[in-house]
Formats: C-alpha cells, sequence, structure tokens
C-alpha cells in the first residue's frame, strides 16, 4: 500500500482493488480519504478511483479539492443561530395557533373555517 500526502483535517484510510479495465485490462483502484470539519464536528468519506495511469499527485490534488468543497460545504451549517426564549415562545404560539385552524378547517367540506355548533 502507498501512502499518500493528506491536507490537514483529512485522512487516508488506503486503496482497494475494485476490477478491471474492460478495454485495456488495466487494475483499478479506490483510494478512500476521510474529512473531518472540527467546527461543524461533522465527517465525511470520499472515494477517488484510479488507474496506473492516474499519477500520485493527481489523486492528491483531487483529495485536496475535495476537501475544500467539503469545508465550503460545512461553512453553511453553523451560520444559523439558535432562537432565544422569546423567539421560541412565539414559534410555539404560531404553531399552536396553526393547528387549531387547520383543525377547524378540516371541519367543513369546503376547505373554510365554520365552528361547529354550540
Amino acid at each position: 500500500m502507498v501512502e499518500l500526502w493528506t491536507p490537514q483535517g483529512s485522512t487516508y484510510i488506503g486503496e482497494e482493488l475494485v476490477g478491471y479495465n474492460g478495454e485495456t485490462s488495466a487494475s483499478i483502484v479506490i483510494h478512500t480519504f476521510q474529512f473531518y470539519d472540527p467546527v461543524t464536528d461533522r465527517r465525511q468519506m470520499v472515494k477517488i478511483p484510479a488507474d496506473p495511469e492516474v499519477s500520485r499527485d493527481h489523486v492528491e490534488d483531487m483529495a485536496a479539492q475535495a476537501l475544500e468543497n467539503f469545508l465550503l460545504e460545512c461553512k453553511g451549517f453553523n451560520d444559523t443561530k439558535k432562537p432565544t426564549e422569546d423567539q421560541r415562545k412565539e414559534i410555539g404560539r404560531q404553531i399552536e395557533e396553526f393547528r387549531v385552524y387547520n383543525s377547524k378547517r378540516k371541519e367543513s367540506t369546503n376547505n373554510r373555517i365554520y365552528y361547529r355548533g354550540t
């Protein structure tokens, strides 16, 4: 097994023979990398297929590009802020209001709000 260079934040798991090219009979291997983002605590496995004509440098460049894309994607997950206590209460009030409205609407046959006779 050839140890490949990995960018910081990734780990090289190894390579695995998956088959042979039908036209050239060259062996095809898959290089597996694991990426980790410490900010969002997300992990991702990336598999890069290669044959003997693909250089190690090219596989390493593809892994670095995949890590960069992964980290850019993870930046969007941490931007949302948690709602405050007052905001959560307001969200709960709106959900309850919608639930009541929906149950009253279901009482009618034409989806208009009608109240039951008292």
